[in-house]
């Protein structure tokens, strides 16, 4: 099975089961980066709430996610410092923040560089692995379900994992014509212990790294038990 996705900035805990249960997990990274979107952005718990933390970029209208580059590595301190702030009281502290102080220390200039840094530092931690490709490497020519379609031919596959997302604007009788079962998937966020719980409840929809820095021994189980895989009809 094969799964398409764009890169993500500290992903959340749905695109590490996407990528969990797939063979192939191709990172579309020569498509058009999306302002606002979460490639470069992610939400953290804190005592006030959800907030977002966001790396900034600097790119032109049409730069394609392999193009964008860090605007201000003084930004990258700032970051690291935020998550010191909520974090540092949190059981699993120690684990994940040298992960992301390594990655931000490299002086890595692209945001896709920092964004592959940071997902396999993940899936270390967690102890598992996955076959990553990206689609740059590829000489595609199509665009949409096309692009979609050629990069899974490309690599031998037929079935496809989709998110619910692009359903409401996939052609699915075009895979279907190319002999390609396209699953998709539910994910049902449990409640972990999570900070400042008394005061807030507990937060869904936040990047991976809440799951980790408070329940890093139990994450890779939570991540894949809480999801399940069904074909469409």
């Amino acid at each position: 099975m094969i799964a398409i996705h764009q890169s993500q900035f500290l992903p959340w805990v749905p695109y590490l089961f996407k990528m969990l249960k797939s063979d192939i997990f191709v990172l579309l990274d020569d498509v058009q980066f999306q302002k606002n979107g979460l490639q470069n952005r992610n939400q953290i718990k804190t005592p006030s709430g959800a907030i977002w933390l966001t790396l900034p970029v600097k790119f032109r209208l049409g730069d394609k996610i392999n193009e964008v580059v860090i605007s201000n590595e003084i930004s990258l301190n700032k970051i690291i410092k935020t998550i010191t702030h909520n974090y540092k009281r949190s059981p699993f502290y120690s684990d994940v923040l040298p992960l992301i102080e390594s990655v931000f220390h490299k002086n890595d200039k692209l945001l896709l560089d920092i964004n592959n840094k940071l997902l396999t530092g993940i899936l270390d931690l967690i102890g598992f692995s996955c076959n990553i490709r990206y689609s740059s490497q590829i000489e595609t020519t199509q665009v949409k379900d096309d692009l979609v379609i050629e990069i899974i031919k490309y690599f031998g596959e037929k079935e496809y994992l989709s998110g619910k997302g692009a359903l409401d604007y996939m052609d699915l009788n075009k895979f279907k014509k190319e002999g390609i079962r396209v699953f998709t998937y539910d994910y049902e966020y449990v409640e972990y212990p999570q900070q400042w719980n008394r005061q807030q409840g507990f937060i869904p929809d936040l990047s991976v790294l809440d799951l980790l820095f408070n329940n890093i021994n139990r994450a890779g189980c939570y991540i894949q038990d809480n999801g399940i895989v069904k074909p469409l009809a």
